[in-house]
């Protein structure tokens, strides 16, 4: 705009002694009922300080809101925060006419939570139904995998792999033999007789604690932790049951050596046979040496089978079939386009909104941002935001750069000790008139219209900043 093309900011000092000087504004024709009865204000421009310089919060305020409405609810997890931090920025500019745009954000807000909870409602029902199917197609998937590697495999290899697990568990047997003798030598050590021996040996439990945490609890009902390096193995035995059958001689002794071998006994017993929890009268482990011998056995029985009946190849090709049909079958019941990489339902996809029509079209969900963004584009609206931010402007701006003028046109100008600087008289109404003081180092007595580099606008400071702020609002 022309009007601002004058206001080129100009390098300056303001300092020294103070001088008295007036304004001629009939020279300018400012009629005397244009000028108020109050005091003028006069103001001294540097290229450090200007009231035209657009302030940065100003700047991020509009940057914010702009982002907020060109944001997607939907597919913005910080959509929330984004709202609050925009009510917060409009509430630190401490000026009126922001309430109205707080008052559309705090409703946003409301909108926005409402939204998800149907949104939630929607992709649990979704995520469920998913998982199902996912698990069907996968269990049903591992089988067929599972009998094409036994069908494929030799009579030879199925029995070098039951070798090969009958070795693991005769060495592992062996090793658990030792571990128990051991443990009976260093248990007579301490001058424990036979029983005492074989009854701690014999009776010591253990419990698993199911649901793993990062951070297991030193005790589980009267069984106390066993510490091993991985911290979410939660395995606990009954020490303070064993100690207590001990003479309390002895106990710091047995201690020792219980915390010695109690770890070692539960991971060979875990690899050999799992950990068969009689309370729920289940096996805890699912992988263990003597059910992967069992597994081999039966591995290859289905093996001898099919070989009886000449049928490997055709018994492959109908596998193979089965898992073709199986995949497309999987490609076709479950929507990728609406999953993650996780396979997690992902609500940022087209395919979820689209999951959400039923609910826009009978307006349980709405744009929360809607309102919010009528009142940005509202040019009567924003009008009145920038004109009171400009008198914020004006209100804040730095004392020692300002000056009050009399009705008679009388003024103390600071002197100026700089070459390059602006000076400005703020008539209220609707007139401005400025003093560009380029290479002058001593701003002249008298202001009038004859006075060199003094001109006149039909526009109060007010309005030039209020125009300058409503430009960058819709222009940025």
């Amino acid at each position: 705009m022309n009007i601002l093309r004058n206001f080129f900011i100009m390098l300056c000092m303001v300092a020294g002694c103070d001088k008295e000087s007036h304004i001629d504004y009939s020279s300018f024709n400012i009629q005397p009922e244009v000028i108020p009865d109050q005091k003028q204000q006069g103001f001294i421009i540097t290229n450090k300080c200007s009231p035209f310089k657009t302030p940065l919060d100003f700047k991020n305020l509009e940057y914010t809101s702009k982002a907020l409405i060109n944001s997607n609810w939907l597919s913005n997890p910080h959509y929330l925060e984004d709202i609050n931090h925009l009510i917060y920025q409009f509430n630190q500019t401490h000026i009126k006419n922001a309430n109205i745009f707080i008052q559309a954000l705090n409703n946003s807000a409301l909108i926005y939570k409402k939204n998800m909870i149907e949104v939630n409602i929607i992709k649990r029902k979704l995520q469920a139904d998913i998982d199902a199917k996912l698990m069907y197609y996968q269990q049903e998937l591992a089988s067929i995998n599972s009998h094409l590697e036994i069908i494929k495999k030799d009579e030879k290899q199925h029995l070098n792999e039951i070798k090969t697990i009958k070795n693991k568990i005769q060495e592992k047997q062996k090793y658990y033999i030792k571990l128990r003798r051991s443990l009976k030598h260093e248990l007579q050590t301490i001058l424990l007789d036979d029983d005492l021996t074989f009854d701690l040996i014999s009776n010591i439990k253990f419990k698993y604690k199911t649901d793993k945490t990062l951070h297991c609890s030193k005790y589980l009902g009267e069984y106390q932790q066993i510490t091993f390096t991985s911290p979410d193995t939660c395995i606990y035995y009954n020490k303070e049951e064993l100690i207590n059958k001990i003479p309390q001689q002895y106990q710091s002794q047995v201690n020792i050596v219980m915390n010695t071998y109690v770890p070692k006994l539960w991971k060979t017993m875990v690899l050999l046979n799992g950990y068969f929890e009689s309370t729920y009268n289940k096996q805890v482990f699912d992988h263990y040496l003597q059910k992967d011998l069992m597994i081999a056995n039966n591995n290859l029985a289905i093996k001898r089978t099919i070989n009886m009946g000449r049928q490997s190849q055709h018994a492959i090709d109908n596998y193979v079939e089965q898992y073709n049909k199986l995949t497309m079958a999987m490609a076709n019941n479950i929507d990728k386009t609406l999953l993650d990489d996780q396979n997690k339902v992902n609500i940022s996809s087209m395919a979820f909104y689209e999951k959400l029509s039923p609910l826009r079209l009978g307006n349980k969900i709405k744009d929360p941002i809607v309102n919010f963004a009528i009142l940005y584009n509202n040019k009567a609206l924003v009008t009145k935001l920038t004109q009171e931010y400009a008198t914020k402007i004006l209100n804040e701006y730095p004392k020692e750069l300002t000056f009050s003028i009399a009705n008679n046109g009388n003024f103390i100008l600071p002197k100026i000790r700089e070459n390059n600087y602006k000076i400005i008289i703020d008539v209220k109404k609707s007139y401005s008139v400025i003093y560009n003081g380029h290479n002058t180092l001593t701003p002249p007595k008298d202001f009038s219209q004859q006075t060199p580099n003094t001109t006149s606008m039909g526009y109060n400071l007010n309005q030039i900043i209020s125009q300058q702020l409503f430009k960058q609002w819709y222009n940025s």
